[in-house]
């Protein structure tokens, strides 16, 4: 698959480099004589030869170290592009078109370095890995003038999302604390801190510079984190959904904009620890005899007690002010108890008592988001991956119809029937995702059908010569990613 994506990725390069939308080419006045070709040549080779050897790295410890899985395949996307590019260097002196090209892999290898620095457990090969390419990235940006570059586009979709979310708190606060002498100074401070964030935005829509953009949202953070703060003490449950929409969302612009990541906000953990405790007691408390009569034959006693006593050495650990360390082991044994309480209690036939345990299951996923645990492989959100993979291959296949009238009547049906193969094999993977329980295996099971539906896709599409070529490669490059996403996610 790694093949493929090099040989669409390189499709799409054999004509002239055309940046879209907020990126822009990353030196558009380069100053060539300053440039030392083969110096470039050098450090590209090494970037490309340390990506290959951390794909490898990273690969081996998967298992042990479940939180490197969702990075795996932007690792092998960066190590893509810089073989591709590293080729290109040897055999053509084009110093702007190189330079645009990898300004494009700095954008991406920025963001994942980030991401995998912060992975706990990482082994030392692989942070020795991070920390070469990290130098060869900045050494290449120096060489060839480029600079930092952001990913503008993703930044802007991520910044508005968060404007949107505080703009819903806000509204919720007028309904849910309609009755408080506050209401309105907290409305006030709300629309300040929104209004903050609609700055940054406009800043990258105006194309500033990263200081500039890094600078104003710093600000934002700190008016935001005071804004939470008076916010919290209210305990909640509408106001809490929404301020950890906030804090998710602000996570993500950090790692866009290589901000490095804060440890446990100790404050928040205390309220989400508290907000945790009071729905395990609101479920105790409505857990009536005739429920647990209701269920089968179990030893709920000792079940519950475990669990319980998990919560209170978590509220234990935050009010002695533990490292971030002793937290996230306490953390730990919750959700070790949670899985055979969740097992046992699920069981009911009682929609109000159902109700109760979801509101604990999210007091716990909210309490993993604020301590910066890695989510369980299986959480990935892999319906809506295959959703957009289903998106790409009508894409494709419209596209696709266009070529083909050129073509004789054989090759158009061979290729129309693997074309529409491969999108009823999407459609059917997802129905199986969408199912509860979805089975693991046949999940694998159908998405190898779907990577072996693409290869024969892939070795149609690459016979076109008409004006739709690149069009079938950029699409191909998509579907290609995703399906590498997809096969890390399910593996």
């Amino acid at each position: 698959m790694l093949r493929l994506l090099e040989k669409s990725e390189l499709a799409t390069r054999d004509r002239e480099y055309k940046p879209s939308g907020l990126d822009l080419p990353p030196a558009p006045q380069l100053n060539a004589s300053r440039i030392n070709i083969n110096e470039v040549r050098l450090t590209l080779e090494e970037f490309s030869k340390d990506s290959s050897a951390l794909a490898i790295s990273l690969n081996r410890v998967m298992y042990q170290v479940p939180g490197v899985r969702e990075y795996i395949a932007d690792v092998l996307k960066v190590r893509a592009r810089a073989s591709i590019l590293a080729d290109r260097v040897r055999r053509d002196n084009n110093l702007n078109q190189i330079a645009a090209e990898y300004g494009e892999i700095d954008q991406l290898w920025r963001v994942v370095s980030l991401q995998l620095e912060n992975v706990r457990g990482l082994d030392r090969e692989s942070q020795n890995l991070i920390a070469k390419m990290n130098q060869s990235d900045r050494k290449l940006g120096d060489l060839l003038q480029t600079g930092p570059q952001l990913k503008r586009t993703e930044l802007l979709t991520e910044t508005s999302a968060l404007s949107y979310a505080l703009g819903i708190l806000v509204e919720e606060i007028e309904i849910e604390l309609s009755r408080e002498p506050q209401k309105f100074e907290l409305v006030r401070a709300g629309q300040e801190v929104e209004q903050r964030m609609i700055q940054v935005s406009n800043l990258i829509i105006d194309r500033q510079s990263y200081d500039a953009i890094k600078r104003e949202y710093l600000a934002f953070r700190d008016s935001w984190n005071s804004f939470a703060t008076r916010l919290r003490p209210y305990h909640n449950r509408v106001l809490s959904r929404s301020i950890q929409r906030v804090v998710q969302q602000d996570r993500s612009i950090q790692e866009l904009l290589w901000l490095p990541q804060d440890g446990a906000n100790m404050q928040e953990i205390a309220h989400l620890t508290e907000a945790l405790k009071r729905d395990v007691d609101e479920f105790y408390r409505r857990a009536t005899l005739r429920l647990l009569i209701s269920l089968p034959p179990a030893n709920y006693i000792a079940t519950s007690d475990e669990f319980y006593g998990t919560v209170e050495n978590l509220i234990d650990t935050v009010n002695h002010n533990e490292s971030t360390s002793n937290l996230i082991t306490s953390f730990s044994y919750i959700e070790q108890a949670w899985k055979d309480f969740s097992a046992m209690f699920h069981t009911v036939e009682s929609p109000a008592a159902l109700q109760l345990l979801d509101k604990v299951d999210n007091s716990i996923n909210a309490l993993r988001i604020s301590l910066r645990i890695e989510q369980p492989s299986e959480s990935i959100d892999l319906a809506k991956l295959v959703v957009s993979l289903e998106t790409q291959s009508t894409q494709l296949s419209i596209i696709a119809e266009q070529w083909l009238a050129t073509e004789s009547p054989s090759f158009r049906q061979s290729t129309q029937n693997s074309i529409r193969d491969f999108s009823n094999t999407a459609h059917e993977l997802h129905r199986i995702i969408l199912m509860r329980p979805a089975s693991p295996a046949l999940v694998r099971t159908k998405s190898s059908e779907l990577f072996d539906s693409w290869f024969q896709v892939h070795e149609k599409i690459s016979r076109c010569e008409t004006r739709e070529k690149f069009q079938l490669q950029e699409t191909a490059v998509r579907i290609t990613q995703m399906l590498m996403d997809l096969r890390y996610a399910t593996k």
